[in-house]
């Protein structure tokens, strides 16, 4: 996911907004098809989790909260426990017996940002919502096709000649500020001069097929579609192609109000997903929806924040041993400190820090229960590792069973 991250950022410029009462608002479009009477939305995203992305007028809240479905470039979740998006795991400062883990509280970086931004890097930030608000979800793309530009060995080698930047990248996001999606149309295309195979395999293409995806939901839901501002403009960009396929399209402007709106308050109402097992009588509550991973003889859960990341899992285990025989995996030093405790339905506990060989350290928790073990698990960056965060996510799960 490093690869893809780096290689689409300058595709998918997007950031805070400048707060003026009724100026033209080139980030959000109104898209209406004959015979629907609920208008859907095209957006301009960026994949960052830059605090500034994420001030946005009320009109996109009352845009957001009247669709029916939202529709990203790709299912960004699809890349949960694929790949690590922490940058420089492990250039930590040399631990000894006294550090349980990096001694920095630096903000870890991250393909998407750093641990200052969001959670959720903006694309994401829109899927989970929408998971957390009960409205549908629809992809243009597939992780694979993108994986597939990310490694072609022709695009792969004019990197150096798009990233060297007439640029840079605060340039860029300036401009976005500004809501100029013209001016970065022509940004990018100045950046892709000595490429230009590379422009048209990476905009003008992706722009037909998001159009013809799109021309396909929209006829039949409204949805709210945030994909990359740098496929917005232009005689091929997404905006124009879909004129062409008869829907009217208009930019809405933007509104910001003294107050916080009602649809802003219910929007971001929409921030946990409760997982109910009935099977494993169990309640779990996650910042958003999780993937279930396919686990011979066990169930997993997986839900990460993309753009500070951090991981977050609940494993269960069919195992009357479970917790004994994984007791001694705890770290134990003057900082690390396993606790064991006994719960109110009779349930044994022990949590404390391990070492995993591949995604280092982890907070853990693990609950027996009869023939049945939950394991929660979590890790991220520095300052996920030095808060409270651990113990906010294990006080989440619940048994919703009496011991037998």
């Amino acid at each position: 996911m490093y690869k893809i991250g780096i290689f689409l950022f300058l595709i998918s410029s997007s950031t805070s907004f400048a707060q003026e009462t009724g100026k033209e608002y080139q980030l959000l479009w109104e898209i209406k098809a004959k015979g629907n009477k609920k208008p859907s939305y095209v957006f301009g995203s960026m994949h960052s989790n830059d605090p500034r992305l994420f001030n946005f007028p009320d009109s996109l809240y009352t845009a957001f909260a009247s669709v029916d479905a939202v529709v990203l470039e790709t299912d960004v979740t699809q890349i949960y426990d694929q790949y690590d998006v922490r940058l420089n795991l492990f250039n930590f400062d040399l631990f000894d017996k006294k550090r349980s883990f990096a001694s920095s509280r630096k903000a870890t970086q991250t393909v998407y940002g750093s641990e200052d931004g969001r959670p959720q890097f903006l694309d994401a930030w829109f899927q989970q919502t929408g998971y957390c608000g009960g409205k549908g979800f629809y992809q243009l793309e597939t992780v694979q096709d993108q994986m597939k530009l990310a490694e072609n060995p022709e695009l792969f080698n004019t990197r150096t000649a798009i990233n060297g930047l007439f640029f840079t990248k605060e340039v860029f996001i300036q401009t976005y500020i500004n809501g100029d999606i013209a001016s970065l149309t022509n940004m990018l295309k100045a950046q892709f001069k000595t490429a230009p195979d590379a422009y048209d395999e990476l905009i003008t293409k992706r722009n037909h097929v998001m159009a013809k995806g799109l021309d396909t939901l929209i006829r039949k839901r409204s949805v709210f579609c945030a994909i990359g501002s740098g496929h917005l403009y232009g005689a091929d960009g997404v905006l124009q192609l879909l004129r062409q396929k008869g829907f009217q399209v208009r930019a809405v402007t933007a509104n910001y109000s003294n107050s916080t709106a009602a649809t802003k308050k219910l929007v971001q109402s929409w921030r946990s997903y409760v997982v109910t097992d009935e099977e494993n009588t169990f309640q779990m509550t996650f910042g958003g929806k999780p993937i279930q991973l396919e686990d011979t003889g066990k169930k997993h859960y997986v839900y990460q924040e993309l753009g500070q990341g951090n991981t977050f899992e609940l494993v269960i285990h069919d195992s009357p041993d479970y917790l004994d025989d994984n007791r001694y995996s705890f770290i134990e030093n003057e900082i690390a400190q396993t606790r064991e405790f006994v719960l109110d339905d009779g349930a044994k506990g022990i949590e404390g820090l391990v070492m995993d060989p591949i995604k280092g350290y982890q907070w853990k928790r693990i609950i027996q229960f009869g023939d049945v073990c939950y394991e929660l698990i979590c890790y991220g960056g520095n300052k996920f590792m030095h808060s409270d965060r651990p113990v906010k996510f294990f006080q989440k799960f619940e048994i919703l069973r009496e011991k037998e």
